[in-house]
């Protein structure tokens, strides 16, 4: 099990290197997180849902993401309330309270899911949760300790150098720890260390010695590593990939024209990982942001991403007047709302069920769609792939997707002759049905684009097709920009992740005591 000081100390990272690592040397292999709390998400092919972090390991180990990789999904729906996942499936909201009573039966469940990994594999790499040294909630925990002490399961304890304090956080982690959990430790690692790390030897060997835990080794930070992140900090974080993005056409390396991409920083934003994609995209600029930016036509694209509270977050940008920037920017650019961004777009949002709010009255969206949405206890659990109709000379292109929403999207009435294609991504296999918006909407000049479908990014075509969108919108209004997209292709984001697994798992052979480590692993 690899447990982290922190949160963002660098678990999920770690663990997906280790499940390279083995996987190459022909040891099966499996990710595993009992308990994991995010609101990235992923589907399944057989319709289950998962956190995105454990699917992106299941990638890393070149296995299928499976329901049983992450048993127990919490998705916060507010500060006190949690939108939970249970098996794949939505088990029901409740608050933490009501959570830590449960205890028996998730541990039951978390425990099922991990014994029929086990028995499909060699080695399952499991990853903790934050921190396992957090006191208040011994009792409860099923993430960290209190699950690996069922099996025995053997820790390597992450610590992150870059948040300063390396060593008081490990010493303090364990301390902390009682002793039937303390003996559990079998060695530790400094992630994301810049420079000679021969300076850190005195300390280690102190800490070494004070705990009587051995070091494993220090992995360097790694400049070039893509994909996925896990949790909202990391979106602070990911902000940094935006360096590029400094307000003007030409950016200061000399690339030249750039689209410029804002995305819409939600209080609960889902699924923001889909934009991994946009950022590794030299054709693009992109940022989040979460007020009305100082020019009015700063962006050339704005997206509304996901949201697992969306009528909440559709109040919030309507106090933050970025609600009434985006209806405005029509004026301007390309908008696009995907899932919760999609209602948004509509007409209005009903959620007298109290799916995701005590909020019983209809909220008025933005109107830029003939659309009404319901949200329901049922959950849409879909992944699958899509035939993109993009309306050019019938040209047509296959995507890959997924969808994960409690909300259905009607027609408030007649939307012929209201400006828009309906049936623009038709699920592969099935005849378009024209009296649903929710297989997508696109307005017929391109620049208003709603849809249901997580991923769209990662796919090339959907990509092009929007940068060419936005190319042909700024030269109707006299602006001078010319991509040229056949120049330059970027490469494929599956490609990318690979090299990301490559990449971690060449430092974990490189920088880890690796006789060591199969010793305690024991394989």
């Amino acid at each position: 099990m690899v447990q982290g000081t922190s949160s963002s100390a660098g678990k999920s990272a770690i663990t997906a290197g280790l499940l390279r690592y083995f996987s190459n040397k022909g040891v099966s292999c499996s990710p595993f997180k009992s308990q994991n709390m995010s609101l990235n998400s992923f589907v399944t092919e057989d319709g289950f849902e998962i956190s995105s972090a454990q699917a992106v390991q299941c990638e890393a180990a070149f296995k299928k993401p499976l329901r049983q990789v992450n048993p127990i999904l919490i998705k916060p729906a507010s500060d006190t309330q949690m939108h939970l996942i249970v098996e794949g499936k939505h088990y029901g909201n409740m608050n933490f309270k009501e959570y830590n009573g449960k205890k028996d039966f998730f541990v039951k469940k978390a425990a099922e899911s991990f014994d029929f990994l086990a028995g499909a594999n060699d080695l399952i790499v499991v990853e903790g949760a934050g921190s396992p040294a957090e006191i208040n909630l011994f009792k409860y925990d099923i993430a960290n300790m209190g699950f690996a002490q069922i099996y025995d399961i053997p820790v390597i304890l992450t610590a992150d150098i870059e948040r300063g304090g390396v060593f008081a956080s490990i010493y303090g982690t364990v301390k902390l720890l009682p002793p039937k959990w303390r003996r559990l430790i079998k060695g530790f690692i400094i992630n994301k260390f810049r420079g000679d790390a021969s300076i850190l030897e005195s300390g280690i060997k102190d800490i070494e010695k004070r705990l009587k835990i051995p070091c494993l080794g220090v992995i360097p930070h790694i400049k070039n590593l893509s994909f996925e992140a896990e949790d909202s900090l990391e979106l602070k974080a990911s902000c940094g990939r935006q360096a590029g993005y400094n307000g003007g056409r030409i950016d200061g390396s000399g690339n030249g024209n750039k689209i410029k991409i804002g995305i819409v920083r939600l209080d609960r934003i889902s699924n923001f990982n889909e934009f991994d994609p946009l950022f590794l995209d030299g054709r693009i600029n992109a940022r989040f942001f979460d007020s009305v930016p100082y020019v009015e036509n700063d962006f050339d694209i704005v997206v509304i991403p996901g949201s697992k509270s969306t009528i909440s977050d559709l109040l919030s940008i309507k106090r933050s007047k970025v609600f009434d920037y985006i209806k405005n920017f029509e004026k301007y650019g390309i908008i696009m709302g995907i899932c919760g961004g999609f209602q948004m777009m509509g007409e209005s949002i009903k959620d007298q069920g109290n799916i995701e709010s005590s909020h019983e009255k209809d909220e008025a969206g933005l109107g830029f769609f003939r659309t009404e949405t319901v949200l329901s206890a049922e959950k849409v659990l879909l992944n699958r792939r899509y035939i993109f109709r993009t309306g050019n000379a019938g040209r047509e292109s296959l995507l890959t997707g997924y969808e994960i929403h409690n909300g259905r999207t009607f027609f408030t009435g007649d939307h012929n002759g209201s400006g828009i294609r309906t049936n623009v991504f038709v699920p592969s296999g099935e005849t378009p049905h024209n009296f649903s918006p929710e297989n997508g909407i696109i307005s017929e000049d391109g620049k208003k684009i709603g849809t249901y479908i997580h991923g769209l990014f990662a796919n090339a075509d959907f990509k092009n097709f929007l940068i060419g969108t936005a190319e042909k919108n700024l030269k109707s209004m006299g602006k001078d920009i010319d991509l040229n997209l056949k120049a330059g292709k970027p490469q494929a984001y599956e490609t990318v992740k690979n090299e990301s697994f490559n990449l971690l798992s060449e430092n974990i052979e490189n920088h880890i005591d690796i006789k060591l480590l199969r010793n305690i692993i024991g394989i």
